[in-house]
């Protein structure tokens, strides 16, 4: 009885520490497909904020407004793939293709074909990443977020 109660204990902080890692579980029970496109893109920005690493690209950036525009798909499995970037340094480029490399698997998008099976659509995702540099100094201090689609 004891080791029951050990190993579901343990199955129970195993799999709250398991959600936890990945921020696309709060978008799989969305219905709708514009709440839950919206639901992903908030995640993949919130998780290219914390780890875009912009210390390290900062001697390859110019002074003032820096803009990376990206684009990629989520594949039938969930991950991030056919990552295309632009930006005015190749190393601002390829800092936003490993960060996006780095995401959690992505809960893909599946609709209902007239066979009652479910068939597995690629989106098409757009980021665009924007930080202010000073100098060689990083100026983040008038904005919360350095990613945005405005």
């Amino acid at each position: 009885m004891r080791s029951f109660l050990v190993l579901s204990f343990g199955l129970m902080i195993f799999s709250s520490s398991f959600s936890q890692d990945n921020p696309f579980l709060k978008c799989k029970n969305s219905t709708n497909e514009r709440v839950r496109k919206n639901c992903i893109i908030n995640a993949i920005q919130e998780f290219v904020d914390a780890n875009y690493d912009i210390a390290s690209v900062t001697p390859y950036a110019k002074p003032g407004t820096n803009r990376i525009y990206t684009r990629f798909k989520i594949d039938p499995i969930g991950r991030i793939i056919d990552i295309k970037a632009k930006s005015s340094s190749m190393e601002l480029e390829l800092e936003a293709i490993k960060t996006l490399q780095s995401l959690p698997y992505i809960i893909p998008r599946f609709e209902k074909t007239s066979s009652e099976k479910k068939e597995v659509f690629e989106n098409v995702y757009t980021l665009l990443i924007v930080f202010e540099v000073q100098t060689t100094e990083v100026n983040l201090s008038s904005q919360k977020r350095i990613t945005g689609n405005d």
